[in-house]
């Protein structure tokens, strides 16, 4: 859904209910007016005087229906025409307010809150996943950026989504299984130094002594690193290998 639709609902739901609201003011406020004038011609008719006194007010009052209407009427005195007096009955706002049926009203503004919330709520959440997707091609550039950059000074890299080889060229470069767990060690060490012990350990892990194997594996893969990469690989007295730039 998009946004403007959410906020025209809203918009509906929201005048729907102080239309509803209004409307049953006005009928309130009607019946009031009614009732008024009925209890106050009564009153003038049973005191047969058209003269106010607090007996009058009183009989007034008693003659209201509504119980909400009674405490806040009153007699008001107003002039007419040819210098005649008149009377007028009155009550407050809130006491109209107090007998209006404002049920529809009250369900409609209800429906307006929870449409607003739900609609907030759904495009916070819809605003966060962009907010993730954003991040997430944006550390993809910058992964890609930090591949780059890597490949051009070393001229091998190793591409940590597929686990493959490639040289500055862009080519896949081939390695034998081992060759290949050898050289993923060695990107994974932070300074490109493995000692000689933690290369068997993570190749030869049942094998007593690997020395020779391990040596045979370094010999054949040293030329391969050397011829298609910038890098070579450093023997440090038979005890550690370390993957360096070449000079």
């Amino acid at each position: 859904m998009k946004r403007w639709h959410s906020v025209l609902i809203f918009a509906v739901l929201l005048v729907s209910s102080i239309a509803a609201s209004v409307g049953s003011y006005n009928d309130a406020n009607k019946r009031a007016e009614r009732d008024l004038n009925e209890a106050l011609s009564l009153a003038l008719a049973m005191q047969q005087s058209t003269v106010i006194t607090p007996d009058t007010v009183a009989l007034f009052r008693s003659n209201i229906p509504q119980a909400e209407l009674r405490q806040s009427s009153k007699i008001v005195v107003c002039s007419a025409e040819h210098d005649r007096m008149a009377y007028r009955a009155e009550c407050s706002v809130a006491a109209i307010w107090s007998i209006s049926d404002q049920r529809l009203s009250a369900l409609l503004a209800f429906a307006s809150l929870l449409w607003g919330l739900g609609c907030a709520l759904h495009f916070f959440l819809r605003g966060e996943r962009m907010l993730v997707g954003m991040n997430s091609v944006i550390a993809d550039v910058s992964q890609q950026t930090t591949f780059n950059a890597k490949q051009k000074s070393t001229g091998l890299v190793l591409n940590e989504n597929n686990g493959v080889f490639y040289d500055a060229a862009g080519r896949e470069v081939t390695f034998t299984p081992m060759q290949h767990q050898l050289m993923t060690l060695f990107y994974e060490s932070e300074d490109g130094l493995l000692t000689k012990t933690d290369i068997c350990n993570a190749l030869w892990p049942k094998k007593e002594d690997a020395s020779e194997t391990l040596y045979t594996l370094i010999k054949r893969l040293k030329p391969v690193v050397e011829k298609r990469s910038n890098l070579q690989i450093e023997s440090l007295r038979g005890r550690a290998y370390r993957l360096i730039v070449r000079n």
